[in-house]
């Protein structure tokens, strides 16, 4: 008798025990998943913290970019000297250097009528007004025809926009254009 009391005894404390640890193992087991979720909060956190530092140096270089172009305008607006007409350029022996010819595609001269009308024009633009069914088309032509020095880049947030300058000033070249 003795040594069933003994056994039943034993597996009491044998229950106890295995209750004790499904207890610690629950405890355990939430403890974890409250670190997986404070996990994953700093993980959001962090990435919202990212990208919120990215648009912050996206908006100060559109800004900076504003404020350049403000300047440049209060400079030319204000200025007392009348403005100076650009010169041809000049060789050491003092030879004129004559401008330099480029000849340009019927497409590329509609990009530039394009630009020209709108005053400034990006990728979106050409491949609506040229019914390309991408945009790779247009952004290809229109980084040539900057390559080429006929047009000026201006990023605007996400967008890449191109502007013709009718004064000349950034190149010295004689658009041929083809008949028409």
């Amino acid at each position: 008798m003795r040594a069933k009391k003994q056994i039943e005894n034993d597996v009491q404390k044998i229950k106890k025990g295995i209750k004790d640890l499904k207890d610690k193992n629950t405890l355990i087991n939430s403890l974890i998943e409250e670190k997986i979720k404070s996990e994953q909060i700093n993980s959001s956190l962090f990435s919202l913290i990212k990208y919120l530092i990215d648009e912050n140096k996206k908006t100060t270089l559109v800004l900076q970019s504003l404020a350049n172009g403000i300047n440049r305008l209060e400079n030319g607006l204000f200025s007392e000297e009348p403005e100076e007409e650009e010169k041809p350029a000049v060789h050491e022996a003092g030879e004129v250097q004559p401008p330099r010819e480029l000849p340009i595609s019927e497409l590329d001269a509609k990009i530039l009528q394009i630009i020209q009308r709108k005053g400034m024009a990006c990728a979106d633009d050409i491949k609506a007004q040229l019914n390309y069914k991408g945009r790779n088309a247009a952004t290809a032509r229109l980084t040539k025809l900057y390559k080429e020095g006929l047009l000026s880049r201006y990023q605007l947030g996400h967008k890449v926009f191109y502007k013709y300058d009718a004064a000349g000033k950034t190149t010295k070249t004689l658009i041929i254009s083809p008949p028409q």
